[in-house]
């Protein structure tokens, strides 16, 4: 049995209680699929597989009703996620970004997503959420300038949200997230990278943009749950935490990347012999053990995206505290360092055919090793947080 067959529970802790949505179908994946080798050399997805997504309806799965868009659920973003990466790593990881950012701008002003999505629900947004720019309050407005890096999907972006912050010498400076358009931005095609190379996550760049005050929200209201915009829609997915949220954003990603890589590694170990014991490699006892373990850690991470998915709703329909955000950022972070663990551990034994380009198990190993950098899966900084809470402490200064 291959990770795939394991059947998966995600459905039943999902927020608002509907079923999964799955738009990613074999007719996508096989677009998918077939433009992987072209994202790679290119370092960013083909427009034939942005249009897959487009078509599947994949990218408007957490846009607001209110402007065309599905609303749906984090369940239906993990299951549609999860399955672009069998097909594309970079795939799966822009439309993760982009559906993240859509369910992000659900929180912004009306006018700003009547602005963006009012004429198309699929409009490209794509960002960087750190506050590395900086903002100038002006008439009407904020002047923005800085470099963003890490911005994915880039050279498809319509509008980008990127974080900035105002200057304040010896004060904690105010953050600000600001939603800029196309012709504002810069792109510089920078990107060079160990894993997720088809993603285009280059840095973008604006000088002196204005930015109209409905187009921008303070970051404390955004991140903090605060935001009067969130509670606007006819569900509550918009007053889920940001950033636990972003994790299983994060661990949708890794979980469809390690089911394809530990299946292309099982695939292997069934064909392959030993050219030195001239036996087959299937018969090795430390494979089995390796299958067996890393199974059990990807089929971990998927019950702890379930489960976290399930904290997550309870947060959004009301019960929100620092110590169950503490503890779903830390769950969603694990997930992901799960994943990474189980194709590591696999990876390591599977011969030096797997290491050339081409293998979909080097490749996922490469994606989920890059994928585990991001900065929601930095366990070591959430897991005092998480930790702290155990002992009855207040969680600290972690972003949560």
């Amino acid at each position: 049995m291959t990770v795939t067959d394991v059947p998966d529970g995600a459905a039943a802790n999902e927020p608002n209680g509907s079923g999964r949505d799955l738009r990613i179908d074999e007719r996508t994946g096989a677009v998918l699929t077939e433009h992987a080798a072209w994202n790679e050399e290119h370092r960013h997805l083909a427009e034939e597989a942005l249009s897959a997504l487009r078509e599947s309806g994949a990218l408007r799965l957490l846009v607001p009703d209110r402007v065309g868009g599905d609303e749906l659920t984090f369940a239906d973003m993990v299951a549609n996620v999860r399955e672009a990466a069998l097909y594309d790593g970079a795939a799966a990881w822009v439309l993760m970004v982009l559906v993240g950012h859509s369910w992000m701008l659900g929180s912004m002003t009306e006018e700003l997503q009547d602005e963006v999505y009012g004429v198309d629900p699929d409009t490209i947004v794509p960002g960087s959420l750190a506050p590395v720019g900086a903002a100038t309050e002006c008439d009407g407005g904020w002047l923005i300038d800085g470099r963003w890096p890490f911005t994915s999907g880039a050279v498809w972006g319509n509008w980008f949200l990127l974080g900035s912050q105002v200057p304040a010498p010896g004060e904690r400076p105010r953050l600000l997230h600001v939603v800029i358009p196309r012709e504002d931005i810069e792109i510089d095609d920078n990107w060079y990278a160990i894993g997720l190379r088809g993603t285009g996550s280059c840095d973008v760049v604006a000088n002196q943009a204005f930015v109209p005050t409905h187009r921008l929200i303070d970051s404390g209201d955004l991140l903090g749950g605060r935001s009067p915009w969130s509670s606007r829609h006819r569900t509550s997915v918009y007053r889920t935490p940001i950033l636990p949220g972003l994790a299983v954003h994060v661990a949708a990603t890794a979980l469809g990347l390690a089911r394809a890589g530990l299946d292309d590694a099982a695939d292997r170990f069934g064909v392959q012999d030993d050219r030195y014991m001239g036996s087959p490699k299937s018969r090795r006892p430390g494979l089995h053990m390796r299958l067996a373990e890393a199974n059990t850690e990807v089929r971990s991470a998927e019950l702890l995206i379930e489960d976290t998915i399930g904290l997550l709703r309870q947060a959004a329909d009301g019960t929100d505290s620092k110590q169950l955000r503490a503890h779903a950022k830390y769950q969603g972070s694990y997930a992901i360092e799960l994943c990474r663990r189980a194709l590591d551990r696999v990876t390591t034994a599977a011969g030096g055919r797997a290491a050339f380009d081409g293998s979909r198990l080097q490749q996922a190993f490469r994606d989920v090793t890059m994928a585990s950098q991001h900065q929601v899966a930095d366990l070591d900084t959430v897991g005092e947080a998480y930790g702290r809470t155990r002992l009855g402490m207040d969680p600290g200064a972690h972003p949560l």
